[in-house]
């Protein structure tokens, strides 16, 4: 009966990639989607959160030209503590993100979200944190 209780519990627990965009709409108090980060990441508590070496470099590169230098400072002290799980990347997910970015045909689109694509279609992840409208067009569910 407890192995029965125990597998509802961690079929509940989600594998969520975050995006850049999703942090910055938390730590910009004027960002448009401040509001539906804050709610969103807080039903995200329980489910399991991953980021690309990457994400949290342009996380504060953002932050450091929408609010400030030391706003970008503190959110990059604060998100090295945080339990957010560095997906390590190999040569494979490089080459599927280059084909990923490789088949778009519009301009303005950014080798990161070809990146977090294939990065989610390769670890079977539930979703992105985000609210770029390019995941949804690629397949990706969008956490809301």
């Amino acid at each position: 009966m407890i192995f029965i209780y125990m597998a509802k519990i961690m079929a509940k627990i989600r594998k969520i990639l975050v995006d850049a965009d999703a942090l910055v709409a938390l730590a910009k108090l004027d960002d448009s989607n401040h509001k539906k980060a804050l709610i969103i990441a807080k039903r995200l508590k329980k489910d399991t959160l991953f980021i690309t070496p990457l994400t949290i470099p342009e996380t504060a590169t953002v932050i450091s030209y929408r609010v400030s230098h030391n706003s970008a400072k503190v959110f990059l002290l604060d998100a090295r503590k945080r339990n957010l799980v560095e997906l390590p990347l190999n040569l494979s997910e490089v080459n599927a993100a280059d084909e990923i970015f490789l088949a778009q045909k519009r301009k303005g689109i950014s080798w990161i979200d070809c990146l977090n694509v294939a990065l989610i279609k390769i670890n079977s992840f539930d979703g992105i944190f985000s609210f770029d409208k390019f995941y949804p067009k690629q397949g990706i569910k969008l956490i809301k």
